[in-house]
């Protein structure tokens, strides 16, 4: 799957796709993994229900640092 371009029969769907995001900190590489396939169970759970029927496509993207410590402070506006 890519994220860069929708399957086919999603893109000439007459409702366009609909995107999630969600964003989690863990504490170890362990707990990412199993949270992050609960998290598409579920996708495919809901997808799946009479009241949802739909096509699912997940994809999972590791971003940011494993050492919050080494985080850079975040930007605050400047106050006038």
């Amino acid at each position: 799957m890519s994220a860069e371009s929708p399957p086919a029969d999603v893109s000439r769907s007459a409702h366009p796709p609909i995107c999630v995001q969600a964003v989690f900190h863990v504490s170890s590489d362990e707990q990412a993994q199993a949270v992050a396939a609960k998290m598409v169970d579920r996708a495919h759970e809901i997808a799946n229900l009479p009241e949802c029927e739909c096509d699912v496509d997940v994809s999972i993207q590791r971003t940011g640092l494993l050492d919050p410590s080494a985080a850079p402070a975040p930007e605050h506006p400047a106050k006038l």
